[in-house]
């Protein structure tokens, strides 16, 4: 894992490990996080959480929301579609 990132922070482990199920499963992750620290959802709140690339969105998971100070209260409660 170093030598892939160099200096190693928790939140490059976070993102390369959502990275592993498709960059629009970690956008997803993003989204639902941003959606609850701009107060458009309530944190515990359940939501559909879609992501992608530039290229458009690949990946929907029903997520229950959390702020970004408190990530690991978020819960991936069901994985709609991501690619192969």
């Amino acid at each position: 894992m170093r030598k892939k990132l160099g200096a190693v922070q928790a939140d490059e482990i976070i993102a390369q490990t959502l990275k592993l199920f498709g960059e629009g499963m970690k956008v997803a992750a993003e989204v639902a996080c941003m959606a609850a620290d701009a107060s458009l959802v309530a944190p515990g709140e359940e939501v559909m959480a879609v992501g992608g690339t530039g290229r458009g969105a690949d990946a929907a998971m029903v997520i229950r929301a959390a702020q970004t100070q408190d990530f690991f209260d978020m819960r991936i409660l069901e994985i709609v579609c991501k690619p192969r």
